[in-house]
């Protein structure tokens, strides 16, 4: 006996979608266009996660990242304290040098992903990029200003700050960096 086969259309498409999935079937034609799969809700996801925390990160990052390019030599003389091989100073001060620009061009696509109206996560790119902003007007207030902030916060100087987070990560991450020796897979 031979089995005949049906074309089907969009009524059996939708009856099995309303099968497998009916919660999405329930979901009218027209916001099932503007929908993408990782969400979870269209409304849900316009929403921010959690602002509060991204602008915290965007400071920091900004901040570490603001200091980084001011102070190049301190941060050489931080790597070396830290027990960062001299033969290697050069590859990390390229190396936070690339990540200096790669976080630039992270604000930069935030700042896009803000106006755009279809985009997920708005607010959380709205939090990085205060948070960046408030970095750069940090940076660029007064010494006196700073210092009085620094002294409230109990630190004499932003090297100990530093020393301050060093010494919390080498409790964390206990790393002898003088006996890390560069390997190659290539056969001598």
């Amino acid at each position: 006996m031979r089995k005949v086969l049906r074309k089907q259309d969009r009524n059996d498409f939708n009856a099995r979608i309303k099968r497998l999935d009916p919660a999405f079937a329930a979901i009218p034609p027209q916001m099932r266009e503007d929908r993408k799969p990782w969400e979870m809700g269209s409304r849900a996801s316009r929403g921010s996660g959690s602002p509060v925390l991204m602008s915290g990160l965007g400071f920091g990052l900004a901040l570490a990242a603001l200091f980084a390019a001011n102070n190049p030599e301190t941060v050489q003389a931080m790597l070396v304290r830290s027990g960062w091989p001299i033969q290697f100073i050069q590859y990390a001060t390229h190396g936070i040098t690339l990540l200096i620009l790669g976080l630039v061009v992270f604000y930069l696509a935030n700042a896009v992903r803000i106006f755009r109206p279809k985009a997920t996560g708005r607010g959380n790119a709205a939090g990085l990029v205060v948070g960046a902003v408030a970095a750069i007007a940090v940076s660029n207030l007064d010494q006196t200003h700073l210092q009085t902030g620094l002294n409230y916060a109990g630190f004499n100087s932003t090297q100990d700050i530093v020393a301050f987070a060093q010494a919390r990560t080498s409790d964390i991450a206990n790393i002898d960096w003088t006996s890390v020796v560069p390997v190659s897979s290539s056969a001598k």
